[in-house]
């Protein structure tokens, strides 16, 4: 389990299991996931604006008051993703079909 909290230099994060990670009240503006696991994770009060997530699992993660400001989010395991009370899956599944399992681009 990784903690964060605070402000972090820009991070990078590549081929890593930081899954049922916590990361609050920290700014993680401009960071980088790649190739990641951040399953069952939870940020709470984080900015994450300009944030870049590629091919990265975010199943079941949880997302609370967090600023996502132009962050995008490619080839993405989205299953269980939940932002602000909101299951992101169900809300884009109705209308994509599969890629709403895998991915938001």
């Amino acid at each position: 389990m990784v903690e964060i909290v605070g402000r972090a230099e820009i991070l990078t994060v590549q081929k890593a299991d930081v899954s049922s990670s916590l990361f609050t009240d920290c700014d993680l503006s401009d960071s980088r996931f790649e190739n990641v696991d951040l399953s069952g994770s939870e940020l709470g009060n984080v900015d994450l604006a300009e944030i870049s997530v590629t091919n990265a699992d975010l199943s079941e993660a949880r997302f609370a008051r967090v600023d996502l400001t132009n962050a995008s989010f490619e080839d993405a395991e989205i299953e269980g993703l939940v932002i602000n009370g909101v299951n992101i899956a169900e809300l884009i599944g109705s209308g994509a079909g599969a890629k709403a399992k895998r991915g938001i681009n």
